[in-house]
């Protein structure tokens, strides 16, 4: 008897239901449409997952948009999307099989059912004699489905959060423009992992936050990214230029200058490898970049020191060799 050794055999064929060709894809956006194809594509072709950046990268999209095709796709049932983790990661399935099943093929329909009836044949959960569904549903501004009222419900019975505790976090995300259960969900698992169960803890935490994103939102502005825009990654980057580096606003638009002045646009990549650079030297302050900027360099003729500084006196060459790692 001969064992016959088969290897994988991945086509490249991406299969697109007549289904969706006629009843969901007239009807999408274009980008999104583009979001559901590269998920099948990869899902079809066996892979364990892809970030978001990655989709937004290949399909020449903001992250903020492949995140709300998911969302889109996810409200018409074609996607089922669910928060894995505080880290805003993600589990996703492809439904289109159940969907064509349904007899309810439009996905305007569809849409128009889940916020005002999505289940057939059941009334809404968010109905006036619940006073924190009632707020929630002011607060959002619009109708709450039963999916959503029953969200709620569950991180009252799952993190055992007081109502008003709910309505605080809602208030939160709403004041940030961040208004999709998947989002607030993301924000109420964090807060359960961090122990904010009391008014009073989420009120410090939301303080904690407005102050970060006080300092945060002076460094978008400068580079000209709208602030309801930040996906996580960007945020973390925000995040150990201000407080792990322990950079000031001052240094960090220093930063963003060397960046504009020698690529001529804003590279995150770039402006963190200069301030990766800067604290792995110990630099802090002008002061500190420009007493750098007197020391000989190794191999160079150095001209006489000007008496002010500017930034494209900055050793690039230098910074370039650390922040591609070739000074290891």
């Amino acid at each position: 008897m001969s064992t016959i050794m088969l290897r994988p055999y991945k086509s490249n064929i991406v299969t697109l239901s007549s289904h969706f060709v006629d009843y969901f894809m007239p009807k999408a956006r274009g980008e999104y449409v583009k979001v559901y194809i590269m998920l099948l594509r990869y899902t079809q072709m066996g892979e364990d997952g892809v970030t978001t950046a990655f989709l937004a990268d290949i399909l020449g999209l903001l992250e903020t948009d492949v995140l709300k095709a998911l969302d889109y796709w996810h409200e018409v049932g074609l996607l089922s999307v669910s928060t894995l983790d505080t880290y805003g990661n993600l589990s996703l399935e492809i439904r289109e099989s159940q969907v064509i099943q349904n007899p309810r093929m439009d996905p305007a329909k569809i849409l128009a059912e889940k916020k005002a009836e999505p289940e057939m044949g059941k009334s809404p959960a968010a109905t006036p004699e619940d006073p924190m569904l009632k707020e929630i549903s002011l607060l959002m501004g619009r109708p709450l489905s039963s999916s959503d009222a029953e969200k709620f419900l569950y991180f009252k019975e799952k993190y055992r959060f007081p109502e008003e505790v709910i309505i605080l976090l809602v208030q939160h995300c709403v004041s940030k423009g961040k208004t999709s259960m998947r989002y607030i969900e993301t924000v109420a698992i964090s807060w359960d992992s961090q122990g904010i169960k009391t008014a009073e803890l989420a009120q410090q935490n939301i303080r904690r936050h407005e102050d970060k994103w006080t300092n945060y939102r002076k460094v978008l502005s400068y580079l000209g990214i709208n602030d309801k825009d930040v996906p996580k990654p960007q945020e973390d980057l925000l995040e150990k230029w201000f407080y792990t580096f322990e950079f000031t606003t001052e240094m960090i638009l220093k930063a963003c200058d060397i960046s504009f002045s020698t690529l001529g646009k804003v590279e995150l990549g770039y402006i963190n490898g200069i301030l990766r650079s800067w604290h792995k030297d110990g630099i802090k302050t002008p002061q500190d970049i420009e007493n750098q900027e007197k020391k000989p360099r190794k191999g160079k003729s150095r001209k006489a020191p000007e008496k002010d500084f500017t930034e494209r006196e900055y050793d690039y060459d230098d910074l370039e060799r650390k922040l591609l790692g070739w000074d290891k």
